[in-house]
């Protein structure tokens, strides 16, 4: 089932945001952003390239994702909040490709869903200096009639630094209580 299938998307953010009644995972049950949602993100994010992996470390919510290099994925792989991603160079651009992520996250912060089928192959490439472009092509037969495509642009800033920024239950309820002025009581997931 796709998540959110019984129940529309109403998010925190965008044209059609409701803060109080949102039905965002990441902000109704402080869970992590997922893919490619994290890297929409607008804090900072750092990319370190070892031999046999790449990372993608995300300021917000001190997240990781782990890009193995040149190897095939894993033949059942479990769903995790960002997948299982695999990667190779061709020439200049890093092509990447993901699937195994959890049903539970929106693609995006206005509440774009998906199946665990989804399936993303991405294709970074530096155009100068100081851009990246991510190339994104989403395929989910169970959420979409048709594989789509969407592109990411990053602007490198050399002078900036990363800082803590961890988002915990306790924070949402200190929210919850003195923005909202609301009860403390912890939202649970259904099926918990």
């Amino acid at each position: 089932m796709v998540a959110g299938q019984n129940e529309i998307a109403t998010a925190s953010t965008g044209p059609d945001q409701t803060f109080e009644n949102t039905t965002d995972p990441a902000l109704k049950y402080a869970d992590p952003d997922g893919y490619p949602r994290a890297s929409i993100h607008p804090m900072k994010f750092k990319i370190v390239q070892g031999t046999d992996y790449v990372y993608f470390l995300w300021e917000y919510n001190q997240s990781w994702r782990q890009i193995a290099m040149n190897r095939p994925h894993s033949e059942d792989p479990d769903p995790t909040w960002f997948g299982e991603a695999v990667g190779k160079w061709e020439g200049d651009t890093l092509v990447v490709d993901t699937v195994g992520i959890k049903d539970t996250t929106w693609l995006d912060p206005i509440g774009h869903p998906h199946s665990e089928d989804l399936h993303i192959v991405e294709r970074f490439r530096r155009v100068d200096r100081y851009t990246l472009v991510d190339q994104l092509t989403f395929e989910d037969p169970k959420a979409y009639t048709r594989p789509w495509t969407g592109q990411l642009t990053f602007k490198l800033d050399p002078t900036s630094t990363m800082r803590e920024s961890i988002y915990t239950i306790s924070d949402e309820l200190r929210f919850r209580k003195h923005i909202l002025n609301q009860g403390s009581d912890i939202p649970i997931r259904p099926g918990n």
